[in-house]
């Protein structure tokens, strides 16, 4: 399976809100996730549908190619440590 459409399942909508994967993809709790988000200071652009008062959220695309960005940076340390 690929990740935007694990990513599509897991959190059902395109539009994925901040606070939901901040920990998870990010290492940060929500709180310094919106300031960074603010900032546009994370690895990913964020934005907000409504008003000022809305939450910040992250497009699955961009999440996916991060993630298999990060997963591809990994088999590359990998592959470094193991046949050299």
């Amino acid at each position: 399976m690929n990740t935007h459409f694990a990513l599509l399942a897991k959190f059902g909508d395109v539009n994925i809100p901040l606070d939901k994967v901040c920990k998870d993809f990010f290492g940060m709790e929500p709180k310094k996730a919106n300031e960074r988000a603010c900032r546009q200071d994370l690895p990913v652009p964020t934005y907000k549908l409504g008003g000022s008062r809305s939450p910040w959220l992250v497009d699955a695309i961009k999440l996916a190619e991060y993630i298999d960005r990060k997963k591809i940076e990994a088999e590359n340390d990998w592959h470094r440590i193991h046949t050299a």
